[in-house]
């Protein structure tokens, strides 16, 4: 269900054109590439294609960001690698999954294990509505619980912290393997939909879709992609000195 920001998605998002840019990138085939690939190096059990469908995938949604002026951020955690990618304009980080892995993700929130969609979903606000909410959820998330969540998405995001202001899922809905739809999905902090803005307009026509994300466990590794722009780059830093500053401002308030 969708509680009381209705529609608060389409203030956040990027604009058409970006947004088609992107999910095109996301959606793109990748049969004919793995399959090169298998052929050239004699891969007979294929065992290769989730990981190298979303290696391509991944390049080809990174291309498109820093063409775009947006931020590029690569993370790894265990042995699986993914790229997300930031707004600076709007404060949004967009995650791209596909919706059975996000099924399990959410299947699984407060759980002991905690998912860095769990992590990142903290980011985002809390209900507007306490009465239509699962209060008994929300009192079942312990202090030490959410303390773990608030650390992983530090050390996950790192120096970016403070500029991510909301996370927005990309997610691609799939049927034989196939792409057949994109939305765009922005959960509070608990995982419940608060939005959504339906992209399969702009779903890559022809796809054949093998996406699959691989259980990860633990943050090994952070880097921002290269060949960031100069103007991004100062876009950052300003960013972050403002909110820095006003975090500043607000604890002497408070003093």
């Amino acid at each position: 269900m969708i509680w009381g920001w209705n529609k608060l998605l389409s203030r956040l998002v990027l604009n058409d054109d970006m947004a088609e840019l992107l999910v095109r990138s996301f959606t793109q085939e990748t049969e004919s590439v793995l399959n090169d690939i298998k052929k050239e190096h004699g891969l007979d059990t294929g065992n290769f294609r989730n990981g190298g469908s979303w290696d391509k995938r991944f390049g080809r949604i990174k291309d498109v960001a820093l063409q775009n002026d947006l931020v590029v951020l690569t993370r790894s955690r265990g042995i699986w690698t993914f790229v997300c990618v930031l707004d600076l304009g709007t404060g949004s980080l967009y995650i791209f999954s596909k919706e059975k892995n996000l099924d399990v993700v959410i299947k699984n929130f407060g759980k002991k294990s905690i998912h860095y969609f769990h992590a990142f979903v903290s980011l985002n606000g809390g209900p507007l509505e306490f009465a239509n909410q699962q209060l008994t959820l929300f009192e079942s998330l312990t202090e030490e619980y959410e303390n773990k969540r608030l650390l992983e998405v530090q050390k996950i995001l790192g120096e970016e912290y403070p500029l991510v202001k909301q996370v927005i899922f990309v997610i691609g809905q799939e049927i034989d393997k196939r792409v057949v739809g994109v939305e765009a999905r922005l959960f509070n902090r608990y995982f419940e939909l608060i939005d959504k803005a339906d992209w399969t307009a702009y779903v890559f026509k022809d796809e054949y879709s093998d996406v699959a994300v691989l259980n990860e466990e633990v943050v090994e590794s952070m880097d921002i992609i290269p060949k960031i722009k100069p103007s991004v780059k100062k876009r950052k830093e300003e960013i972050a000195k403002k909110k820095l500053l006003e975090e500043g401002k607000k604890e002497e308030d408070n003093g």
